[in-house]
């Protein structure tokens, strides 16, 4: 469950040391003539901690225990954490935007690494989130797209994710991405453990 359909920026400057990265990456990307993608600002981390927790409430809340949730959200979208994911150097959020409206987000970390690889490069997609009103839309596509390319400018060999075994429209939307499943790995939310399973997709 740590999946669905998420953003960042972190410095003002983008000189970032990453190979093969040019500063106007991170420029405004037009995916099509109605959605666009950038990175989130560092003064944005409210925002973007508000969206993260409504997007991941509005998908998951109906489907578990109200007092787990509430500890989650509250652990995993504060305004401290999302701080710290945006001050984090290998860390990277992105809004979708339509409208003049964030719509969506990911997060990618980049050099993230499971157990069950060794000695390649990857990345992790650790969070897409699409608001649900703007679902069946493409945004989660052009995320997914953009994810994709980013991993590529970094050199990643595989990307990777965790999605809840139970989600079985985000597992359907992976698959149809060329993502296999490789594992399962215990996701915590609240009290209660659940697994999710580990997705990938190899790109070199």
């Amino acid at each position: 469950m740590s999946f669905l359909f998420h953003v960042f920026q972190r410095m003002r400057s983008f000189n970032f040391k990453g190979e093969g990265w040019k500063g106007d990456f991170f420029k405004q990307q037009e995916m099509d003539s109605k959605i666009n993608i950038r990175q989130v600002k560092f003064e944005e981390a409210a925002g973007l901690a508000k969206l993260s927790a409504e997007l991941f409430s509005e998908t998951f809340a109906h489907l578990n225990d109200p007092q787990d949730m509430q500890q989650y959200l509250e652990e995993s979208f504060n305004l401290e954490k999302i701080r710290e994911e945006l001050n984090d150097p290998d860390t990277y959020c992105f809004y979708a935007i339509k409208n003049s409206i964030p719509v969506g987000c990911i997060k990618l970390i980049l050099h993230q690494t499971h157990a069950s690889f060794t000695g390649i490069k990857t990345a992790e997609l650790s969070r897409l989130y699409v608001c649900k009103a703007y679902h069946n839309q493409k945004i989660g596509a052009a995320l997914m797209q953009f994810a994709i390319d980013f991993a590529l400018k970094n050199q990643a060999e595989k990307l990777w994710l965790g999605v809840w075994e139970h989600n079985q429209k985000a597992i359907d939307f992976y698959h149809k991405w060329g993502f296999t499943k490789t594992n399962t790995h215990p996701f915590v939310l609240g009290n209660d453990v659940q697994e999710d399973w580990l997705m990938e997709k190899k790109l070199s």
